[in-house]
């Protein structure tokens, strides 16, 4: 009973943490995290289930990194706030709202789902580097010219339990983000799929030299559907934005 008292308590807090985060003041954001952090770790310490405890430790564990990189962002660069924006733009599309204008996707999805790219492009999984890859709307459209590569870590979970937004389904995204192939995204946030190969013929698209497969999947599977491509270079970490088959924004964390 306990354990859940202070496990709720965590969540409420990383959610304002969260939305402290997104607001610009991060002194507030990592000091909620640290809070946050440390109810997941007393209900950790008393939990006698060993798949909560594994959850508690991974929550715990994704917001040290969080914590830890605002401590870095605030030290380098104070006025700092490139987490969510798209820089260095390639097109006069590379705003958030002419991204998103003609598709279902809700601007705070989009904005959690480039968050977290950035993440994995920054922090890796286990000390490597890895890459991969979000397809973001027009879920049933993406799911029927894509396949399952390996079960979907996603099926049999509720709604709920898979929205982009939660923390809990964020640490998740982190684990299986180390899996070939790429999530699929519904426009109001709910995770359909993990692991997912897309079957369009890449033939049509025209990518700049040095980017792989992910890109130029990622890239035709915007050209057939009202989608958007959010893709993470294992080779550096660079986040790029597609849409339309194109290349609209690379953002550099």
């Amino acid at each position: 009973m306990w354990r859940n008292v202070l496990s709720d308590e965590g969540r409420n807090i990383a959610r304002k943490a969260e939305k402290a985060q997104n607001a610009g003041n991060y002194k507030l954001a990592r000091e909620l995290y640290l809070k946050a952090i440390a109810k997941f770790r007393e209900a950790s310490e008393i939990s006698q289930d060993f798949n909560e405890t594994s959850v508690l430790r991974t929550l715990a564990s994704y917001y040290r990194n969080r914590a830890s990189m605002l401590e870095d962002e605030m030290s380098s660069n104070p006025a700092s706030r490139a987490s969510l924006q798209l820089v260095r733009k390639e097109t006069a599309q590379s705003e958030v709202a002419e991204v998103l204008k003609g598709t279902e996707i809700k601007e705070s999805v989009f904005d959690a789902v480039v968050r977290i790219a950035l993440e994995i492009g920054r922090e890796g999984r286990e000390g490597h580097a890895i890459g991969t890859g979000f397809v973001v709307g027009d879920a049933r459209r993406v799911m029927d010219c894509s396949r399952q590569l390996v079960l979907n870590p996603f099926e049999g979970h509720s709604r709920e339990k898979r929205m982009v937004m939660d923390p809990e389904t964020q640490a998740s995204i982190k684990e299986f983000a180390q899996l070939d192939g790429v999530f699929v995204v519904s426009g109001d946030g709910a995770i359909e799929s993990g692991g997912r190969y897309i079957t369009i013929d890449t033939g049509g698209v025209k990518l700049q030299k040095g980017l792989g497969t992910r890109h130029s999947s990622v890239a035709a599977i915007t050209q057939v559907t009202d989608s958007i491509g959010v893709v993470v270079s294992q080779s550096g970490g660079i986040v790029r934005i597609f849409k339309k088959g194109k290349m609209v924004a690379t953002i550099r964390h």
